[in-house]
């Protein structure tokens, strides 16, 4: 029989607690502490050093710290993956909105190869431009309280306030069936809320770190989404009961 999602989301834990202890096991000794076969804890390290959570070198496996350059250039593969599926949804004449997401942010290459209309309060968005683009970037103003380069505030409220779009393409801290959309920054979460409200159809990106997990403040429902764009790695039982409130969801497989 078939392990279920949850078990194995859970051995893949405990491989994870083992070698932050003691840094680095062989497949033998995780298979013993384990009481699994070698070639299920070959399966698990697989999807763990597809994710950067681990190194793999003849049999034995190294455990990353979760800030590592590794790490976090596997997410960066990830997100840039979910950013450019989210571009395909869009068709030249549409207006996008974009929020304040390093992850929406990925699908700006090929957004920008659109005659269309993409509206921000991400300044980092302006890195993009290039003499070559057809779309118009418009950027929302607003007020900059840090030096993360959101805006926010009325100003970047009431820009997105007097707009309607065809798509929302928004990232999030934390996605969950009970706390819904989630974010960490109070100004910001208004932002959020506006441009799920005023665009027709919200697609979602969120790699596998974001699913089971809530933030400081919901800016939106499970039902808003209308395509989540995840990767292989997330959460198959939340992806089963989003898929059964009728909202699309596209995991895109990692090489």
């Amino acid at each position: 029989m078939k392990n279920s999602t949850k078990n194995i989301q859970e051995r893949q834990e405990k491989i994870l607690s083992f070698l932050c202890e003691k840094k680095e096991m062989s497949i033998s000794e995780l298979s013993q502490a384990l009481n699994v076969s070698e070639m299920t804890i070959r399966r698990d390290c697989s999807t763990l050093s597809l994710r950067g959570q681990i190194n793999q070198k003849k049999g034995i496996i190294t455990y990353i710290e979760p800030k590592s350059k590794d790490n976090q250039s596997s997410l960066e593969r990830i997100n840039a993956s979910l950013g450019s599926e989210a571009a395909k949804f869009v068709k030249d004449g549409e207006i996008v909105f974009m929020n304040s997401s390093s992850t929406a942010l990925k699908s700006l290459p090929k957004l920008l190869q659109k005659k269309i209309y993409i509206m921000t309060n991400n300044l980092h968005a302006a890195d993009y431009i290039s003499e070559n683009d057809k779309a118009t970037l418009i950027m929302s103003g607003g007020d900059i309280v840090n030096d993360h380069l959101i805006m926010s505030g009325d100003i970047a409220k009431q820009s997105f306030s007097s707009m309607r779009s065809d798509w929302g393409i928004i990232g999030c801290a934390g996605l969950s069936l009970e706390h819904g959309i989630s974010t960490p920054y109070l100004r910001e979460a208004a932002i959020n809320k506006t441009i799920i409200k005023n665009s027709r159809r919200l697609i979602l990106v969120a790699n596998y770190s974001k699913f089971n997990s809530f933030s400081n403040f919901t800016i939106g429902n499970i039902k808003d989404i209308d395509v989540l764009i995840t990767d292989t790695f997330a959460s198959g039982e939340l992806i089963a009961a989003i898929r059964q409130e009728g909202i699309q969801v596209i995991q895109v497989p990692q090489l």
